[in-house]
This record gives structure tokens, C-alpha cells and sequence, in this order.
């Protein structure tokens, strides 16, 4: 008799199947024609999220083999699971700025390692996901290019991956990173500060050392959390601390990114891509305006407007962020 499950099979495609199309969504979106291929992604990008990524992909292949070579099918396949939730929930989210930046060098490293992870993903999954894995590999090897030498017809083809290196040092101290953040959205939770209302600080009690001094893990940190500035203080009774005194600059630059979100909904909504540029006209009040003006470019370069035009009357989608409110018309610029 066979135990079957609808809600685990539900979980399954959600947390594994779902997840996947959306990051290779993700990737094909800004791929572009740029040339993915890279023979060593661990030593190509200098990032910490690449090569954090990149250790958890060595450490996943070496997983799934040792439960393979001892027929361990059930203990082989456990790991999927957990790995699809790091590169969807942690890497992709925490790195899709440098997708869309301006960086070009940054924005490549992120796109060969994400066809890396994904390739080689493909290959283990295959035994146990096979039409998942072959749509994964298809895409991956075709997409804005010939097939090389290098690659075969099918993923089912394929030699199994090479069991690479982990580094065990970077997959402890990102472990550490997410604990801090995750304890520090926990804290913002427990005074209802939204997220996306930047806070001056967050103190740290006692971290190690490896964080306190890495500039990228305590940005990081700042990123997930949303705050101006990471502090350490090891007198804390508490593990993190926040500052949770709003200046108006602070409380500004939060109306900003709740007006940012709107009007990326807005852009969905219509459904525009993420590559059209736009023109934003609105019809506001004088503090509306005021935002506006004083956050224009950040605005404009997030929400990828040519421009914002001030109207006395526009006939368009109304938003209101607190007191304020913006009557917005988008138009897509024609190329």
C-alpha cells in the first residue's frame, strides 16, 4: 500500500515547481542577449550572495549523489526543496536590483551564476523531476543562442555533476546573516513598523566577528531589514535592537516607497513589461508634490520614467499614501 497525499503533492508544486518557472521566468526576462556561459562561476563573481549561492549548489549536488550511490531515494530527494526555497526566497529576491542596474559587470555575474545554478540544478532533479528538468535545460540551453558543444539534446543525456567544493565557511556565515535579519523583521513586527518604512538603526548584540567585519553581510542585513545603518553593542539584553524613531526624513522616504509600490502595481496592472520606459502625469496636492519633487529621480529610476509631468486634472488611477493623494496616468513611451 502507498500512502498519497493531494496536500503534499499541492506543496510540492507550489514550493518547487511554481518557484522554479518563476525564477527561470526571472532569468529569461533579463537574460537579454547577453552570453550566460561561464566555466567557473565559484571564481568569475566576487559577490557573497554568487558565491553563497553557488556553495549551496555544491553542497546539494554532493547531498543528492551520497544518497544515491546507497539507493537512499527518499533522503536523496529532501534537499530539492529546501535549495529551490534559498535561490527563490533568499538569492533571486535579495539580488534583483542587480538584475535590473545599471552595474553591467555585477548584472552578468548574477545572470551566469543564476544559468549555472540552474543547470546544474536541472541535472539533479532530473531522476526525480524529469519533465521539470528537461523544460529547465531545454530553455536554459537554447535561450538567445545555438547549443554548444557542451550541451546535449536532453538533460536525460547528461553526465550526473561533479561533486565541486563546498565552502562550508560562507553557507555558516550567511546562516548567521539570515538569523539577524529574520530576528530583526521580527522586531519590526512586534511594533508594527511596516518594512518598507526605513528605520535609522538596528543594533546587533555580539555577532561574529566574520559579520562585524564585512561590509556586504551587514548591507545585507540593512536591506533586508530596511535600515539606514547596522550598529554592534554587546551590552544588549536582547539579540538586535531597532531604533524605531521615525524623523520626517525617515517618514518621508516611506511615503516615497509605498507611492514607488503603487506605481509598480500600477505598471502589472496595466501590463506593461518590465523593460517599458514611461511617462508618469499626476494631479496632486502641494505636499503631494512636494514628495514628489524631493524623491523624483529615485522614483524615475525605480518606477523606469522618462519623466513625471504636473497637471491640474488627469484622468487616471487614484493612490493615497496617509494623508495624500495622486491621481497618476501611465503611458508607455513609444520607442
Amino acid at each position: 500500500d502507498l500512502l498519497f497525499s493531494e496536500k503534499g503533492v499541492d506543496e510540492a508544486h507550489k514550493k518547487i515547481v511554481l518557484r522554479l518557472g518563476n525564477v527561470l521566468s526571472f532569468y529569461e526576462l533579463y537574460a537579454g542577449n547577453q552570453e550566460p556561459r561561464t566555466k567557473n562561476p565559484e571564481q568569475d563573481s566576487k559577490n557573497l550572495l554568487d558565491q553563497w549561492i553557488v556553495a549551496r549548489t555544491n553542497e546539494l549536488v554532493g547531498e543528492v549523489t551520497k544518497a544515491m550511490d546507497v539507493y537512499e531515494i527518499d533522503r536523496a530527494v529532501r534537499p530539492l526543496m529546501d535549495f529551490v526555497d534559498d535561490l527563490s526566497t533568499w538569492y533571486i529576491r535579495r539580488s534583483r536590483e542587480r538584475f535590473k542596474g545599471d552595474d553591467a559587470d555585477d548584472k552578468r555575474n548574477a545572470l551566469q551564476t543564476t544559468h549555472h545554478v540552474l543547470l546544474t540544478f536541472s541535472k539533479v532533479a532530473a531522476p526525480f523531476m524529469p519533465f521539470v528538468a528537461e523544460d529547465i535545460y531545454s530553455k536554459l540551453i537554447t535561450h538567445n543562442r545555438q547549443p554548444t558543444t557542451e550541451t546535449k539534446k536532453s538533460v536525460h543525456l547528461e553526465e550526473w555533476p561533479k561533486v565541486g567544493k563546498v565552502n562550508e565557511k560562507i553557507l555558516k556565515d550567511m546562516k548567521e546573516v539570515r538569523h539577524i535579519a529574520s530576528s530583526g523583521l521580527e522586531a519590526r513586527a512586534k511594533v508594527g513598523i511596516k518594512v518598507r518604512q526605513p528605520l535609522s538603526s538596528l543594533k546587533i548584540r555580539n555577532p561574529k566577528s566574520e559579520i562585524r567585519n564585512n561590509k556586504e553581510m551587514t548591507q545585507i542585513i540593512e536591506d533586508e531589514v530596511n535600515v539606514k545603518m547596522v550598529e554592534f553593542d554587546d551590552t544588549l539584553t536582547e539579540e538586535v535592537m531597532l531604533d524605531t524613531t521615525i524623523s520626517d526624513n525617515l517618514r518621508e522616504e516611506g511615503q516615497m516607497r509605498e507611492l514607488v509600490r503603487e506605481l509598480q502595481e500600477l505598471r502589472k496592472k496595466k501590463g506593461f513589461s518590465p523593460h517599458d520606459r514611461v511617462i508618469i502625469s499626476v494631479s496632486t496636492d502641494m505636499a503631494g508634490a512636494g514628495l514628489i519633487g524631493k524623491f523624483e529621480h529615485d522614483i524615475r529610476r525605480i518606477v523606469l520614467a522618462g519623466g513625471i509631468t504636473f497637471l491640474d486634472t488627469v484622468s487616471g488611477d487614484d493612490i493615497f499614501i496617509g494623508d495624500m493623494k495622486f491621481t497618476v496616468l501611465l503611458q508607455v513611451v513609444q520607442k
